[in-house]
């Protein structure tokens, strides 16, 4: 408990009580609670007023995703009438929360991902290389998870074939000019060796 306390910078009653088991959603809620902020999934840095700090789930909207959807949506309705030229009648929404509450978050292939069809992509191609990347601050998308994946493969020739190299971040961590340029590197580095 000490070690997650130490790494995590909550409050050692609040890691005891969730046993050393974090949440992202509960971290991303207490990490900020002095504030009276929450963190975004997307990026952990990126927060907002949590609007009900006291109500026992988070009710507030993640807070990047809050303050990009009106910009976005309004570049693309500009994009599509204007640029492409589509007569649109309907509404366009950048993100739908009501397709978005009916992803079958149980099914096999959401548990299975694309891990086996990488092992075989890999396997079939001894040319073929994969970078997997990410940001340090997206707890939507953990880094953590390809790296145990990448080390559970098994080597089929080069090791570096398959690659998993992470930026300063979050989960569009190549908005960030130095992120963006690191990322730029590795891609030219690992097209220079095919």
């Amino acid at each position: 408990m000490d070690r997650v306390t130490e790494l995590t910078g909550l409050d050692k009653g609040f890691v005891r009580r969730a046993g050393g088991r974090i949440e992202i959603g509960a971290y991303l809620r207490e990490v900020f609670r002095e504030q009276g902020k929450v963190g975004s999934v997307y990026d952990s840095n990126v927060t907002s007023f949590d609007p009900f700090p006291f109500a026992p789930e988070q009710r507030a909207n993640d807070p990047l995703l809050e303050s990009i959807i009106a910009p976005t949506t309004t570049a693309m309705v500009d994009f599509v009438t204007r640029v492409v030229g589509w007569n649109v009648h309907g509404r366009y929404f950048a993100l739908s929360y009501e397709v978005n509450s009916q992803w079958d978050n149980d099914s096999a292939a959401l548990r299975q991902g694309a891990v086996p069809d990488l092992r075989a992509a890999v396997a079939a191609d001894p040319k073929l290389r994969v970078l997997i990347v990410h940001g340090w601050n997206d707890l939507s998308c953990p880094f953590m998870g390809s790296v145990l994946t990448v080390d559970q493969m098994p080597v089929m020739g080069d090791a570096s074939r398959v690659a998993v190299r992470e930026y300063p971040g979050g989960h569009m961590f190549y908005s960030r000019r130095d992120s963006q340029a690191a990322l730029r590197k590795d891609v030219q580095e690992m097209f220079a060796k095919h």
